[in-house]
């Protein structure tokens, strides 16, 4: 059974095979999404997971129960074949809080606010067994692996060593479940629901044990967007007022956002070069701030030392990166 074949033999056993279905926008990685809408059953989203391509639904199934649980917004789940990795759920609407912030800029500290009382809920709450870790070891040992997309394994080796020592110093006691990719397009806003069911959470099937300030960090440092400097600045000031940790909040916040962005920016590179996903690279520039900004924090002098030697995303860079795109056969 090819894979169209398995996707429309999921939908009929659950009674949705005459749904109209509209493609949504894919992600970063091997799932697809599409929108579905029935006169019987009603409105729908179809996860299509292929376990052919690598993916696998049971950690976003996992995660889905411990966030509503919780008391927060996860899509509820109408059918699910894990094995073939195909899930029907919840339809939060198009409300994205990147796109509402953008062209509303005068709701975004009090969307953010949301988005971040939501963490601070998670985070109140034991975090389930069986997941994995993403504390200081893996951390660096991540950054590194994705920085030799960007520059040479020597100096992918070098900043990864440096973040190292860093990432050592912050306080891991107690992690948290950290969702890891929290930011402004993977969160719904949901005007017509109330309290913290107003931000509809997705894509968080990566979730496991880490830092308290992680998502935090990758919500306030968008990778995509940049909020008011007064909004940013607010949100910072509030989040250490209350942070009780035994390190210090701007360098845990500082080191944290850098680690992320010195990723996310080798990240875009492979999502070219491995996935033939070129559109990311427009996004680099902006990254490349982020980190700057993160190792003006005077705690990571020798980390901003070794990044020195990274050559920036310019546009001559960007269009190399582009030359080098290779087709990938899409299924």
């Amino acid at each position: 059974m090819n894979r169209l074949d398995e996707i429309s033999f999921f939908l009929t056993s659950w009674g949705w095979i005459n749904a109209t279905r509209t493609p949504l926008a894919s992600d970063a990685g091997n799932r697809r999404y599409e929108r579905l809408a029935d006169q019987a059953n009603g409105k729908a989203v179809l996860m299509d997971a292929d376990p052919a391509m690598g993916e696998d639904v049971r950690p976003f199934l996992k995660i889905a129960a411990h966030l509503t649980n919780c008391g927060l917004a996860a899509p509820k789940i109408f059918a699910q074949d894990a094995e073939r990795g195909l899930i029907l759920m919840q339809d939060f609407g198009d409300r994205l809080l990147f796109n509402v912030t953008e062209k509303s800029p005068g709701l975004e500290l009090s969307l953010y606010h949301i988005a971040l009382a939501a963490l601070d809920q998670l985070h109140k709450t034991a975090p389930p067994i069986a997941v994995g870790q993403y504390m200081a070891d893996d951390m660096a040992k991540s950054a590194e692996i994705t920085l030799a997309w960007y520059c040479s394994p020597d100096l992918a080796a070098a900043i990864a060593a440096e973040l190292h020592i860093q990432l050592e110093n912050l306080d891991w006691s107690n992690p948290v479940l950290v969702l890891r990719d929290y930011h402004a397009q993977n969160l719904i806003y949901r005007p017509e629901e109330t309290g913290l069911n107003q931000m509809g959470q997705l894509d968080f099937q990566d979730a496991q044990l880490g830092h308290p300030l992680y998502d935090a960090a990758s919500l306030i440092h968008d990778a995509r967007r940049s909020l008011a400097p007064t909004v940013s600045h607010q949100l910072k000031q509030e989040l250490s007022a209350n942070y009780q940790r035994a390190d210090s909040f701007e360098h845990a916040f500082s080191t944290l956002s850098a680690q992320r962005n010195l990723r996310i920016l080798a990240l875009f590179a492979r999502l070219c070069l491995r996935d033939s996903k070129p559109g990311y690279l427009d996004l680099m520039p902006h990254v490349w701030n982020n980190l700057w900004r993160d190792l003006s924090h005077p705690s990571l002098v020798g980390l901003a030392k070794v990044c020195a030697d990274l050559p920036p995303p310019s546009p001559e860079l960007r269009s190399e990166l582009r030359i080098k795109c290779v087709s990938r056969p899409m299924n």
